[in-house]
């Protein structure tokens, strides 16, 4: 399966509405990084996880099927992770720190995506929905195929209900 992980805090300081934020409010900074983010993300049919430089470590929750990661050094994270990989070519790294981490990134085998080109994809979609609904942080009155598919992928079998196995 593909994966992309998203150094959090280097695609949040290009989008100025959630740099201002970041200074005021950082976990609802964070939390709303993570909604524009989501509908993407279920679109995608890839495993992401975003990973935030924070002072405390661990994994925290997020919407939909994003992995939260906190690290106290989120390039030593993806950096560490990525030698680890059993298949390092399945990951897309998302930074735009080129210099150190892109370029061991891709001598490690990985894909890496300038973070300009994910908030540019944020901001076609933002243009495309009524930015008063995800600013309300209402739920959608529909939602996608994707998204139908992807949690009875992870609940239910879509005929009876049960769960796939153990959960």
């Amino acid at each position: 399966m593909n994966e992309r992980w998203v150094d959090g805090f280097n695609v949040i300081h290009r989008l100025p509405e959630l740099a201002a934020l970041a200074a005021d409010d950082l976990e609802e900074c964070r939390d709303r990084f993570l909604r524009l983010l989501a509908p993407i993300v279920f679109r995608s049919g890839e495993r992401w996880s975003v990973i935030f430089d924070a002072p405390r470590a661990g994994r925290g929750r997020a919407p939909g099927p994003i992995d939260l990661v906190y690290a106290s050094d989120a390039d030593a994270w993806i950096l560490d992770r990525l030698r680890a990989h059993p298949h390092p070519a399945q990951v897309c790294v998302v930074s735009s720190d080129e210099k150190d981490i892109g370029r061991e990134a891709r001598a490690l085998g990985a894909r890496v995506m300038p973070a300009d080109e994910l908030v540019a994809t944020l901001r076609r979609r933002q243009r495309r929905e009524d930015p008063g609904e995800e600013a309300a942080g209402e739920k959608p009155e529909q939602v996608s195929p994707e998204e139908v598919d992807y949690w009875l992928d992870q609940f239910g079998d879509g005929e009876t209900g049960e769960p796939k196995g153990e959960l």
